[in-house]
């Protein structure tokens, strides 16, 4: 049995122009966000240790008013650095989960555009469901049930040359030497034909339609 494939971080960067693009759109935004409501939230805790020190200054000694100055500045330095750092790791969640997100975009569209380059060339291999949670299932059903009739068609015109092929050779086989010139040039270019469709229908060429998407 072979060896699953293994996935690799480079796998989930299809489109990367696409999906960075987006990822920094998200990431700005959020960090925006983030920026603003950290910044409401500073300042409130701000003004909740000066309103301490206001009712420390005239209760306490000042040695007593500085400890609890150091403690609230201590306190400060402590939110922002908490506030920093949610900041920092929101920011990289967002990113990792982007990523994934328009994966599921640019792998239906890259495993779609290979196939297509493959009709292109004249391949009508086997096609390949999505993988379950891709988008563009609707899309993709659409292409696979378009690349079914044109390979339909192919396989008719396959069944329909073995037949010419057939009726040629027993003409050929009845007819002897004497009928074996043109006839035998013409029934060359239907086998090469014949050879030509077949192979494309043999599936070659599916492996490199799936590639870095699995």
């Amino acid at each position: 049995m072979a060896d699953p494939h293994k996935r690799r971080l480079r796998n989930y960067l299809l489109n990367r122009t696409y999906q960075l693009r987006y990822t920094l759109i998200m990431v700005v935004i959020t960090s925006l966000l983030t920026v603003g409501l950290g910044y409401v939230w500073y300042q409130q805790m701000r003004v909740t240790s000066r309103t301490i020190e206001v009712k420390a200054l005239a209760t306490l000694s000042d040695e007593d008013v500085q400890a609890i100055k150091d403690d609230m500045a201590s306190q400060d330095r402590l939110r922002l650095l908490v506030l920093v750092g949610f900041g920092l790791v929101f920011a990289f969640v967002v990113a990792g989960y982007s990523i994934i997100l328009t994966h599921k975009v640019a792998g239906p569209l890259y495993k779609i555009t290979l196939y297509m380059n493959q009709v292109r060339d004249g391949k009508l291999g086997a096609v390949y469901d999505l993988r379950k949670g891709d988008h563009l299932q609707d899309f993709f059903d659409s292409f696979k049930q378009m690349h079914t009739a044109l390979r339909k068609q192919a396989e008719s015109e396959v069944s329909a040359l073995e037949e010419v092929i057939a009726s040629t050779e027993r003409h050929l086989a009845q007819a002897g030497p004497q009928g074996a010139g043109e006839v035998g040039h013409q029934l060359d270019s239907l086998r090469a034909m014949r050879d030509r469709k077949t192979a494309s229908l043999g599936g070659k060429g599916e492996a490199s339609a799936k590639g870095p998407y699995r």
